[in-house]
């Protein structure tokens, strides 16, 4: 049976005005990455880019929903 690894979680403090320069490069670079996804065509570096897209799609739901 594998062990299983729990996150660290921690907690930190940004501005607002932080939050929503983050936000901006988060989407920014999502688009970037769709389009690095659609011209690899190496199945390794296609599924490493997939995890960071899925990685920052996560933090950005994160900011948005601090947001709200």
């Amino acid at each position: 049976m594998a062990a299983t690894t729990v996150p660290e979680m921690r907690t930190f403090m940004i501005s607002e005005e932080e939050r929503v320069e983050m936000v901006r490069l988060l989407e920014q670079s999502l688009k970037e990455i769709r389009g690095e996804i659609h011209k690899t065509h190496t199945p390794d570096y296609r599924d490493r880019v997939i995890g960071q897209e899925a990685l920052l799609r996560g933090l950005l739901v994160k900011l948005q929903r601090v947001g709200e």
